[in-house]
């Protein structure tokens, strides 16, 4: 068969698959990550559906573009003044759960695996977040406060745009690697200034390009494409794109804000109305390439022995311990207390983990199987954390009911 249209079909069945995964977890209440990666391993290494080498070679195309959308995304999202003005709480709950689970698996992976430092930290630094589809689906069956779950689901937005820029930070050391501290120093500083200086510019020139062209047609189009081209320039000039496409988004999310900062000569509803069409469209994209993702990876997977079965399982345990230290500390003299320790036990990892975990791919010095072991070892993370985060929420949410209808009798 023509090999195009092995490549359409391939791509139509994964896409299908991904709407069946994301249509069935609606339905029970279940973040749609669990079964995405179960479908995709099914339909890959369980019924041998897909060849995994041709898939495997398109890791490094679909990973900076997954990257990219979801950085972009977790801009438009984040209100910088809601989150500090609005939940401090919840800024302190990320920020602290992130230095503390990185530190945790760092370590662990450090010592166990005798990993360099800064891959021990690449890799613990990508399961620093934690989804907000699994931050809703659990809030929902334990019906928590709707001071918990915003305060719950302003934490996670928060944790998208953490991950993605430390773990991109880690993964530009590692690849300067050849060189002195100080040289490497001076390469990070540069490549981090670089991707902050043409996220903004880009970001603020854009706002202008929106606004004098906002009664044209193709809007969202015309912002892909400059999304795309901030990327890839970034990337020439020796920056970042995550980052740069990060603060792109942060930009046009916060439009109307930084109009009036700026004292830009623009109608702030009209660019309001426009930032909401663009994010529509956006999240539409991000959602289907999300899915495809978690479902792509799945097909993918390769069970590589027990031991990182194992691995993953108490890397899982040692981040919903580190995450009940977090929320115990972020709930102090608030009335969140009342839902621990069940909001303690959420910490199921989501696209952004997925994305970052997939560097491994593209390190120096690591063979194909090696990538091919923590691949494994991730993907088994992003599942067992997003299966214990269901399952034991569940079972102390039930059994602090259960206490409470004792005492009331």
């Amino acid at each position: 068969m023509n090999e195009v249209l092995v490549a359409f079909l391939t791509v139509a069945a994964i896409m299908a698959l991904s709407f069946i995964g994301d249509a069935v977890s609606r339905r029970i209440l279940l973040p749609n990550v669990i079964l995405l990666i179960i479908s995709g391993i099914v339909a890959g290494p369980v019924l041998g559906l897909f060849d995994r080498e041709p898939l495997a070679a398109v890791v490094p195309f679909l990973a900076p573009l997954t990257i990219a959308f979801i950085g972009f995304d977790a801009g438009l999202q984040m209100r910088i003044h809601e989150v500090v003005a609005q939940s401090r709480r919840a800024l302190i709950m990320s920020i602290l759960g992130f230095l503390l689970s990185t530190a945790v698996i760092g370590v662990f992976l450090h010592l166990t695996l005798g990993l360099r430092w800064a891959y021990a930290l690449l890799l613990s630094s990508a399961w620093g977040g934690v989804s907000t589809a699994t931050v809703n689906a659990v809030c929902k069956h334990l019906r928590t406060g709707e001071k918990t779950s915003t305060t719950l689901t302003m934490s996670s937005l928060i944790d998208d745009p953490i991950v993605l820029v430390s773990t991109l930070t880690i993964f530009n050391y590692i690849t300067l690697g050849g060189m002195e501290l100080q040289e490497i120093s001076l390469a990070l500083i540069r490549n981090v200034s670089i991707s902050i200086f043409l996220g903004i510019i880009a970001g603020i020139a854009w706002l202008n390009v929106l606004y004098y062209s906002r009664k044209g047609k193709y809007t969202y189009t015309f912002t892909l494409a400059a999304l795309l081209m901030v990327y890839s320039a970034t990337e020439m000039l020796g920056g970042t794109g995550g980052i740069a496409i990060f603060l792109f988004g942060l930009i046009l999310g916060n439009s109307r804000s930084l109009a009036a900062f700026l004292r830009m000569k623009v109608d702030s509803h009209q660019l309001h109305e426009m930032k909401g069409l663009i994010g529509g469209f956006h999240s539409e994209l991000t959602f289907i390439l999300s899915t495809f993702f978690f479902t792509f990876i799945g097909l993918l997977y390769e069970f590589t022995g027990a031991f990182e079965l194992f691995l993953g399982l108490t890397i899982s345990l040692l981040l919903h311990a580190s995450r009940l230290v977090t929320v115990k500390i972020g709930t102090l003299r608030s009335s969140l207390a009342a839902d621990f320790p069940a909001i303690g036990l959420i910490v199921g990892k989501g696209v952004a983990s997925a994305a970052m975990s997939t560097l491994f791919y593209t390190l120096p010095n690591i063979s194909p199987a090696q990538a091919n072991i923590f691949a494994s070892v991730a993907l088994n993370v992003i599942l067992l954390t997003n299966i214990i985060s269901i399952i034991l929420p569940l079972c102390v949410g039930r059994s602090s009911a259960r206490r409470g209808m004792l005492q009331r009798r």
